[in-house]
């Protein structure tokens, strides 16, 4: 069986509670760090979730090959 590629981006933000990751799947191609550190700092500045985020820890882009075996 040909196997199944996944990407996912993973930014870390610092909160007072500790880190917290958003996780987003289907990312596009060719995404830049600059895109992915200015949604990040609109995260933080806008406060959208319930945990507001203060800080960028860290971002990763996730790539993984799932094969099905049975």
């Amino acid at each position: 069986m040909e196997p199944k590629q996944t990407r996912r981006l993973r930014m870390t933000f610092e909160t007072e509670d500790g880190p917290w990751t958003l996780t987003i799947s289907d990312v596009k191609d060719g995404l830049t760090a600059s895109e992915v550190e200015s949604v990040m700092n609109t995260i933080i500045s806008q406060s959208i979730f319930g945990i507001p985020p203060t800080a960028i820890v860290k971002a990763e882009l996730v790539e993984t090959d799932t094969v099905q075996l049975v």
